[in-house]
């Protein structure tokens, strides 16, 4: 397949990678544009890929294309080192067009084909997989102004939004539109047709998927789940289908739980052993480093440091010394 139209004339439209670009610039715009993230690099010689940028109002419309060479991949991965390296907070509105591409965030894992849809946070780890053809829309939103449009938006993230749902039609076509939409010389304009889309946009949302939001009887399992999490939390071998065994449900209902609070159990796990472990190395004790690894969970101090840093960013001996860490806001 080609690629999409050349190049065009715009105030409003950058064509920031063409076909002929590297693998390297590509990562490096989509780290720029989108998110800071960590990638693979398949064949150089069958690497092709398209992106065109635009500014609408508050939004920004961003069409993405690329194409790979036989079964090749790209493989693209957003960790917690990444974002806290990278304080944009936005989410970004799928809309596939054609090929494949997969997302796995807060425990969901899904592929989207040409028609669906997708809301994805950029503020949560996620890994996507682009197949040897992918072609998107993508709207990136500011974080408030979905939030003041549908309840508990972030937990309504990572989940497909069929093409053959009743207001995907038109969504998608909205979208569509919006894009090749000429600019406006009166900006206000375009920020009132924007706020028309976000309209459109949350109505799908709630539409498609509905009210997310944990019931009483969730609330509680979870609860109970976090406590004998806890509890064992100095248990190296504990994993999901051994938490979802202690407790009598599926390793799939244990994710669905979590993803209320849109977490997996595991980084939630760890979370708690990081933050259990910045406790203890900041108290007026003698226990040792390692010690503390051990207590929380961790295997081998190797791991316990590197997992440490990558979390507040100073090793662990700089808490025991005194210094502790600034989170920002």
């Amino acid at each position: 397949m080609e690629a999409p139209d050349p190049e065009m004339d715009s105030m409003t439209e950058i064509v920031a990678v063409k076909p002929e670009d590297s693998f390297e610039h590509w990562h490096h715009v989509t780290c720029r544009q989108f998110s800071i993230t960590e990638s693979n690099a398949p064949a150089e010689r069958g690497f092709k890929a398209r992106v065109v940028i635009r500014e609408f109002g508050d939004l920004a419309f961003d069409e993405i294309w690329s194409s790979t060479r036989g079964d090749d991949t790209i493989h693209v991965t957003r960790r917690q080192a990444n974002i806290r390296k990278d304080q944009r907070d936005c989410f970004m509105f799928w809309l596939m067009l054609e090929g494949t591409t997969g997302l796995d965030q807060n425990g969901r894992q899904l592929t989207l084909r040409a028609g669906d849809m997708v809301l994805q946070d950029q503020a949560r780890p996620f890994d996507l997989h682009f197949g040897p053809l992918a072609h998107a829309v993508m709207v990136m939103i500011p974080r408030p102004l979905l939030e003041a449009r549908s309840h508990d938006i972030e937990l309504k993230a990572a989940q497909k939004i069929s093409g053959t749902t009743r207001m995907a039609p038109m969504t998608g076509s909205m979208v569509r539109q919006l894009f090749d939409l000429s600019a406006s010389s009166d900006n206000s304009l375009d920020r009132r047709i924007g706020a028309s889309l976000l309209d459109i946009l949350s109505a799908t949302i709630d539409t498609a998927i509905g009210d997310h939001a944990p019931t009483a009887r969730a609330e509680r399992r979870l609860s109970e789940v976090k406590d004998f999490m806890l509890a064992r939390m100095n248990d190296p071998e504990l994993d999901v289908d051994a938490i979802a065994q202690a407790r009598s449900m599926a390793p799939r209902t244990l994710y669905r739980l979590f993803a209320h609070d849109a977490t997996t159990p595991i980084q939630w796990l760890w979370d708690q052993r990081l933050k259990t472990a910045y406790r203890l190395l900041s108290d007026a004790r003698d226990d040792r480093i390692t010690d503390i690894a051990l207590q929380c969970g961790f295997k081998d101090v190797s791991h316990f440091s590197k997992a440490f840093r990558a979390m507040y960013g100073v090793p662990p001996s700089n808490i025991r010394a005194g210094q502790r860490y600034r989170f920002d806001g």
